[in-house]
């Protein structure tokens, strides 16, 4: 982790697995994006959302391992 972070490699917009930034933080995020749009006369189609649940369904497995070997992070660590 230390490395990613120091790298700044993780997205500003990544909430899983980091210090301070849960499924909660993306909830009140997505609940200021669809309050912005709604305040403009905008409107969205989103009736139901179980963040918390869809953080623990993610399978990450593969798409870690790929993006640890993308950032040259050594196999022995990776395995």
């Amino acid at each position: 982790m230390k490395h990613f972070t120091d790298n700044h490699l993780f997205n500003n917009n990544q909430c899983g697995f980091l210090k301070g930034r849960s499924a909660m933080l993306q909830l009140f995020r997505a609940m200021d994006e669809w309050t912005e749009c709604i305040e403009s006369g905008g409107q969205i189609n989103v009736i139901y959302a179980d963040f918390e649940k869809a953080f623990d369904k993610v399978t990450y497995i593969t798409s870690l391992i790929r993006k640890l070997r993308y950032y040259k992070i050594n196999e022995s660590v990776i395995l």
